[in-house]
This record gives C-alpha cells, sequence and structure tokens, in this order.
C-alpha cells in the first residue's frame, strides 16, 4: 500500500506540473532588488544494498519528495541570499527510516571600494552518513559559520582573515561519544593577482577541535596552504590549494600527524556544451575504528557534462580514493593497517520539457574494498526525478 500510494503521489505531481502554465514570482516589483525562486522536486530511488553491508544485503525504494527556495536581495555592490529545501523520505520496506532531512544556508556579502566582508552559515540535518568510512543510514546534524575578511592594499595585493565555527552533533550515543565536537577555525590569507581574473592565496590555518563527550580526541591543527583562485585561462578556472599540515593531539597517547593536505577543483569548459570537472581532496577524516582517531583519505572525482541539444544534457561521473589508517588494528582476528579503497560511477541526464519543469535520471554504482573484509560492499542505485522550478 505504500508504494501504490506513493507512486499515485507521483503521477498526480507530474499531471498538475504539466498543466500548470509557467509563472514566476517577482517581487522586484515591491522590492527592488528582491528575487525568489520556489521549487519542488519527486524523486524516486531503488537502492540494491540500503545500509552498505558486506553479505546479506536489503534494496528498498524511497520516494523523496523536495520542496525549497532560493532568494537573493542585493542593494547595490552587497547582497543577502537564502536557501532552503526539505527532502522527506519515504521507504517502501524500511518505514522506520523515514525522516525528514533540513538543508539551509543563509549568506551575506558586503563589497565595498576596498573591503569585502563575507558572512555565510550553512546547516544540514540529514541521515546520510558523513565520509566515506561510515555507512547506512545515520542522523546527524551539521552547522558551519564563517565569516571572512578580505582589504585590498592596491590592485594587485590583498590580505584576508577568515573564522569558521564547525558543530557536529549525532543522534546515536556510540556515534555521538566518538564524533560529537566543537571546531574552532582561524586564519590568516595574503592574495596576490598574478592574472587579471586569478589570484594565488598564501595562507595559515588554525583549528581547534573540542570533542563533547571524549575529550581525549582533542586535537590541534596547523596548516599552511597554497592556492589559486579564478580563471587561469578563458577556459580554465581552478579553486585547488595544497600544503603541509600537523596533527597535535592534545593527549600524548593519540597518534598525530604531519603531511600533505590538499582540495579544490578544476572546471574546464571544453565548447559551450561540454564542461570537464576535476575535484580533488586530501584531508584526515575523524574515525571511530577501534582507538584509532582518525584516517587519511586521497580522492579525485572526474565529471563530464555535456549538452546533446538544448534541452538534453547527459552528465558521467567517476570518483575512486583510499582511506589509510595510522595505527595497527585488530578484528576479527586480524591485525593490519586498515587501508580501503572506494569507486563510485554515475551516468545521468536531465530533458527540460519546460523553461520550468525538467525530468531526469541517473544509474550509479559504487563498491568499497579494504584489507579487513568486514569492510567491503557494493550497491546500485537506479533515480528518477521530476523538477518544478521558477
Amino acid at each position: 500500500m505504500r508504494l501504490r500510494g506513493a507512486v499515485v503521489v507521483l503521477c498526480s505531481t507530474v499531471l498538475v506540473v504539466l498543466a500548470a502554465p509557467a509563472s514566476a514570482l517577482d517581487l522586484g516589483q515591491w522590492i527592488p532588488g528582491l528575487k525568489l525562486s520556489p521549487f519542488f522536486s519527486e524523486r524516486v530511488e531503488y537502492e540494491s544494498n540500503v545500509f552498505q553491508a558486506p553479505d546479506h544485503e536489503q534494496s528498498d525504494v524511497v520516494f523523496k519528495t523536495i520542496p525549497g527556495f532560493l532568494a537573493d536581495y542585493t542593494f547595490g555592490p552587497h547582497s543577502l541570499s537564502a536557501g532552503y529545501r526539505a527532502e522527506i523520505l519515504n521507504w517502501v520496506n524500511f518505514p522506520s527510516q523515514d525522516t525528514v532531512h533540513h538543508i539551509g544556508v543563509t549568506q551575506l556579502r558586503l563589497d565595498f571600494p576596498r573591503l569585502l566582508v563575507n558572512l555565510r552559515d550553512d546547516f544540514v540535518r540529514t541521515s546520510d552518513p558523513p565520509g566515506t568510512e561510515l555507512t547506512g543510514r545515520i542522523k546527524s546534524t551539521t552547522n558551519v559559520l564563517q565569516p571572512e575578511t578580505e582589504y585590498r592594499l592596491t590592485d594587485r595585493f590583498a590580505v584576508g582573515a577568515n573564522y569558521a565555527w564547525t558543530r557536529v552533533r549525532f543522534d546515536d550515543d556510540v556515534f555521538a561519544a566518538l564524533l560529537d565536537r566543537d571546531e574552532h577555525l582561524i586564519g590568516a590569507s595574503v592574495f596576490w593577482k598574478f592574472l587579471p581574473k586569478t589570484d594565488l592565496r598564501l595562507s595559515y590555518n588554525y583549528v581547534r577541535k573540542a570533542f563533547t563527550v571524549t575529550s581525549d580526541r582533542d586535537v590541534d591543527l596547523h596548516t599552511l596552504l597554497l592556492g589559486v583562485r579564478g580563471d587561469l585561462t578563458a577556459k580554465l578556472s581552478s579553486t585547488f590549494r595544497i600544503g603541509i599540515q600537523h596533527r597535535e593531539p592534545r593527549a600524548s597517547f593519540q597518534p598525530g600527524y604531519t603531511g600533505v593536505v590538499m582540495g579544490g577543483d578544476w572546471i574546464y569548459r571544453l565548447s559551450d556544451r561540454t564542461t570537464i570537472t576535476l575535484v580533488t581532496d586530501r584531508s584526515l577524516q575523524e574515525s571511530t575504528f577501534g582507538t584509532v582517531p582518525y584516517y587519511v583519505t586521497t580522492n579525485a572525482t572526474l565529471g563530464v557534462q555535456h549538452q546533446f541539444f538544448r534541452k538534453l544534457t547527459a552528465s558521467l561521473r567517476v570518483a575512486g580514493g583510499m582511506n589509510d589508517y595510522p595505527s595497527k588494528q585488530t578484528l576479527d582476528s586480524q591485525t593490519d593497517w586498515r587501508s580501503d579503497g572506494f569507486f563510485i560511477g554515475a551516468i545521468g541526464f536531465e530533458y527540460q520539457i519546460q523553461p520550468w519543469l525538467s525530468v531526469g535520471g541517473e544509474y550509479m554504482h559504487s563498491f568499497r574494498q579494504s584489507n579487513f573484509d568486514a569492510f567491503d560492499y557494493r550497491d546500485n542505485k537506479v533515480v528518477g526525478k521530476v523538477t518544478l522550478q521558477f
């Protein structure tokens, strides 16, 4: 009955949006500079291994109803923007996993002749697992508050300061005991505009991680980064950064780290129809495996998007990487340094029926291979969606 009812809702939604006339909320005539774009999406996802288990896989279908909005208010060179979406999940065979995700963002940007001030807050309430270590449905709440300033000394040189407060909380007491924390980041940067639309950035960040339950996981991080920001050529842009990070645990028995970290993306616009994106990451992530407080993840995602004609766009995404752990652990009579390899491959399309209405689909295959067999899994997803946006 749950499946039949969900199908009826989906079909009714499609019929309604097909019959609805195109219109938009033009609030600028009442409040100059204000734009509002509401949207609504209905997704159907089949997943072959819902909990990413190594064996006894359980499949299911989930219906995701996603309403939301984007708003932007521009006043002179300044702007205030906000966005929110809810993801209402209804599972066919696992109603105990039904939940609502909440994702919100607000941003204030003040652009003065020499001073740029940016204040942003991101909020996520989800049951999707964080990172590439945890699997299954895991409820958590994360909020990131990020004020940032940049002062232009000359046309080519600028200095900046930034702060970030990240608050992470898990519903499950097991994960909360190991991962609930507050992270405070303080940083400073120097910018050199070596191309008309490109900056070279040298930055230093200090991070203090304070865990709410297990205080012996508290740690200090010192990171020195060199990166680029902007358009390197007419077709190539990047936010890539690379540097050295030193991890200094407050408890003397915990392992530290000094090594290379990196991140950011490269975007290459091959033509008006084709865009190639490379996203890279090498970073330290908090761990729940044994007594290991962190793991080092090194991964990359390559994406290609091509517009075949005005209404049809196809996408291809391939991702892979390694998770390496700093100390030996014992599991099921096996003692070793844990090392996981993971892969994701996806292909999808989107067809724009009207400027305000689109349909799409995606197939995704993912797997993880570990030297500890208990962490292996394979998963397949098939997605169909209808999106209405003004």
